[in-house]
């Protein structure tokens, strides 16, 4: 990796990287951006991450409050009116205040702008015309994707956010997507050239998510089946299909015994429907609400499930997947987008056709009853995570840079005030 004197700026406009995934609005992409940004800079990559404070003692701003998180890697927080203890839907007004405070506060022009998420990518997208810099969009979720795989109950994603997204795959001098299929997507859905997708994996911290010795007790058949879901609880990541999966499973007197820990927080009024759906079911003794979880009790608490939950409705890649099978322990997932990549079916873990609590039940009845091949899944699904890495990840994210660069004649010639 070359090492430019001139930093990288990351924005993450909506969710610090440095927030607990799980909680709010932090999940996967933060785990993603936290690790690429400080993998950068480990490499001698300079690295600017940009946030919003979003935090209900925020200041009014404009101002930004500089922190060196790292060697090479500062962390700026942007404080912008109205961003004081705003929701992430009441962002969209504030791009501009918080683009323009931004380049206000940044010392130098950046090498290339990296924004993730449509809202960072119109932030970004200002920074980057402003200084004659490239823009590498990294989008891990898009509307017209969700909105393909949304319940009927679900309120689909704006049209506003899915033309905004259509216009920043156009601007953009790449776009990151973690899988071919998701390249393939954002071709179908919104036109994307291919010339400008750069498909690099995502990594998994191997220090952290690691297999361990097998957990102390009697085995399968003669326990529960232990599931751990690990995400935010929303109905996108599927917590309720695992509690209605659990439902017909304690209808069914033939059916084996299985346990439920959701590791994760989300809206409250959601948690509190998922709560009394438990009760209502007589699943209390069943299903554990453990909050979220720092990386190294995460890493714990799937060493100690027999298989990890992922019945989202839709995944760009689904890092909680990966982490899993870096445990030893197989992932039982939807079958839908990236998941399909994330999961090898039959190999580290199963696919699951559909999101209907009978076929999650099915699915999780057939696991419990054959012990020895969920062994097997578990250890070849450790096996695979060997072969992703966070280095590798930000080595491949370098050379998408030196490519965005390579389309922007006289790159870096401007200055931000310019």
């Amino acid at each position: 990796m070359p090492e430019p004197a001139d930093p990288v700026l990351m924005i993450s406009l909506h969710t610090s990287p440095l927030a607990q995934p799980g909680s709010a609005d932090a999940g996967g992409m933060n785990v993603y951006v936290r690790h690429l940004a400080q993998e950068l800079a480990a490499a001698g990559q300079r690295v600017d991450l940009a946030v919003l404070d979003r935090s209900p003692g925020a200041p009014r701003g404009p101002r930004t409050t500089t922190t060196v998180v790292a060697p090479g890697l500062r962390l700026h927080e942007v404080a912008v009116p109205g961003g004081a203890g705003a929701a992430k839907e009441q962002l969209p007004p504030l791009v501009p205040a918080v683009a323009a405070a931004l380049a206000a506060a940044l010392p130098e022009a950046p090498r290339a702008v990296h924004a993730h998420y449509w809202l960072s990518g119109e932030a970004g997208r200002r920074i980057a015309d402003a200084a004659g810099v490239p823009l590498v969009l990294g989008l891990h979720t898009t509307a017209r994707a969700k909105n393909l795989r949304a319940a009927a109950d679900e309120p689909p994603e704006p049209a506003a956010r899915a033309d905004a997204e259509e216009r920043l795959i156009a601007r953009a001098e790449a776009t990151v997507v973690n899988t071919r299929a998701e390249a393939q997507q954002l071709a179908a859905l919104y036109g994307a050239d291919p010339q400008r997708l750069a498909v690099v994996a995502p990594g998994v911290d191997l220090a952290v998510f690691r297999p361990g010795p097998a957990a102390a007790g009697p085995g399968l058949p003669d326990r529960a089946l232990r599931v751990l879901f690990a995400g935010r609880l929303q109905p996108l990541k599927g917590p309720q299909v695992l509690v209605e999966a659990l439902g017909a499973l304690r209808r069914d007197p033939s059916a084996p015994a299985v346990e439920l820990e959701l590791a994760g927080v989300g809206d409250p009024a959601f948690a509190a429907v998922l709560r009394a759906r438990v009760r209502a079911l007589g699943l209390a003794g069943a299903v554990r609400f453990s909050g979220a979880l720092p990386e190294a009790g995460l890493a714990q608490r799937m060493r100690r499930a027999d298989v990890v939950a992922v019945p989202s409705s839709s995944e760009t890649f689904g890092l909680v997947a990966l982490e899993a099978q870096a445990c030893g322990t197989p992932v039982l997932a939807t079958d839908v987008d990236g998941l399909r990549t994330a999961v090898l079916d039959g190999v580290t873990g199963r696919l699951v056709p559909d999101r209907s609590p009978e076929a999650w039940a099915h699915a999780l009845a057939d696991l419990a009853a054959r012990p020895a091949a969920l062994e097997r899944l578990g250890q070849a699904a450790a096996r695979r995570a060997r072969a992703f890495s966070w280095a590798a990840t930000a080595r491949a994210t370098a050379e998408v840079y030196e490519r965005a660069r390579a389309r922007v004649p006289g790159t870096g010639a401007h200055t931000l005030g310019a």
